[in-house]
């Protein structure tokens, strides 16, 4: 897709969600592969609905997006309520999911809403009730992909996300300085953020720079700002691991 390496001096930007890098950013420490960490939006509990509860012990399936939607609703509700099969877009998730309900979670192998909808459990869902634990916005595609195969959805929103107050201009810099050269991104809120963030002046640079992306829809909406195509390397999914292979494969190096 790309047909040049990365600077192995030049750090890569890291934008994942403030507390959901730590583990990418261990592996890059061990791996002394340089990086700056920026997190652009960072997430707030928000208060359940009084019949949330209801909701989730009556659902058929339950699907949970992302850790912190499983870690704001267990922090105001007990997971182990639900008696519905668990299904998590991805195998953080999954894990924190297992160890607040006690039970086995159901994860595709492609971490992301295609390869959630692509799972065999979710095929024969017309006429049942699923609901879909996550944030202010975001997964519009599961809820489109079930609805169309007769599924009754609903959310329960547990957190939302919240955009840190930052500087762009002073993002700019930093950045130029630094010699950013690959920006890692994992969500259209936080690619559409830094187009935002960022001077208008400063879009032809962002536009030519190496981007990790984690879906092909989000490649689109890349696109679409004008960044191109070929600097556009898809990770095989939004996982920590994925995300440091994708890092080592554009350097040129490899890891155990």
């Amino acid at each position: 897709m790309q047909n040049f390496t990365l600077d192995p001096q030049q750090p890569v930007l890291i934008t994942r969600p403030a507390g959901k890098a730590d583990q990418l950013l261990a592996s890059l420490d061990e791996l002394a592969i340089p990086y700056l960490y920026q997190p652009l939006i960072t997430t707030q509990l928000v208060p359940l609905k009084a019949k949330t509860g209801t909701l989730l012990e009556q659902a058929d399936k339950v699907i949970f997006v992302s850790v912190s939607a499983v870690s704001c609703l267990q922090q105001q509700y007990d997971c182990k309520n639900i008696t519905a099969p668990l299904i998590a877009v991805g195998t953080t998730t999954a894990t924190v999911l297992e160890k607040c309900s006690g039970r086995a979670v159901l994860v595709p192998q492609d971490q992301r809403s295609e390869g959630l909808l692509a799972l065999p459990e979710l095929q024969d869902v017309a006429g049942k009730h699923i609901v879909i634990v996550r944030g202010n916005a975001g997964r519009e595609l599961i809820k489109k992909g079930l609805m169309e195969r007769g599924a009754h959805i609903q959310y329960v929103q547990s957190y939302r996300r919240v955009p840190l107050l930052l500087d762009g201009q002073g993002l700019s810099d930093q950045w130029h300085r630094q010699h950013i050269q690959c920006i890692v991104v994992t969500s259209n809120e936080i690619l559409q953020l830094i187009f935002q963030l960022l001077p208008k002046e400063q879009h032809g640079w962002l536009q030519q720079q190496l981007w990790i992306m984690v879906s092909p829809r989000m490649k689109e909406a890349a696109i679409e700002l004008g960044i191109i195509e070929s600097r556009i390397f898809l990770s095989a999914s939004a996982n920590d691991q994925a995300l440091l292979e994708a890092i080592c494969q554009l350097r040129g190096t490899c890891h155990d």
